[in-house]
């Protein structure tokens, strides 16, 4: 190949990669916008407040429970959906009781119907009683009527 073919091909090798990458960013871009006009539309706005509010009411009715410096443990029945739920909420703040001691409760979360749910979870706090016995003792200070979880995230 002749030095002036090769220039001509490296030229035209160039311009192409320069065309591919300049339709792909333009695609990205257009893309991107597209992104961004869906997480901004009402709906998904409304289902954002609505999650925040859930995991906002989750937090304050564990806060009526147990305060900062409490030890606590998440019941064993609970169910892998609760302790996500309850991480969310309260693992920034709560403080978890040391591997081979009594906590002073376990954390829960049930299905109410009542007026002290947060779209029908509410937190729960199990001691022993003077008398050995069970107390469970539920959350307040919050409520979000309604039933079900929060609508996923989009992603």
């Amino acid at each position: 190949m002749s030095g002036g073919l090769r220039t001509t091909a490296r030229t035209v090798a160039g311009g192409l990669v320069a065309v591919v990458g300049s339709v792909a960013l333009v695609g990205q871009a257009a893309r991107a916008t597209g992104v961004i006009a869906h997480q901004r539309s009402a709906p998904v706005v409304a289902d954002a407040r609505l999650d925040d509010a859930y995991y906002a009411c989750i937090a304050t009715q564990a806060h009526s429970l147990i305060s900062p410096s409490t030890p606590v443990r998440y019941r064993p029945d609970v169910g892998i959906v609760a302790v996500v739920v309850l991480n969310k909420a309260v693992a920034p703040w709560m403080r978890l009781s040391p591997a081979g001691t009594e906590p002073a409760g376990w954390l829960g979360l049930r299905r109410t119907s009542g007026p002290h749910g947060c779209l029908g979870d509410q937190v729960t706090l199990s001691t022993r009683g003077a008398d050995g016995r069970w107390v469970v003792r539920g959350g307040h200070g919050a409520h979000i009527p309604g039933q079900g979880p929060p609508p996923a995230p989009p992603l």
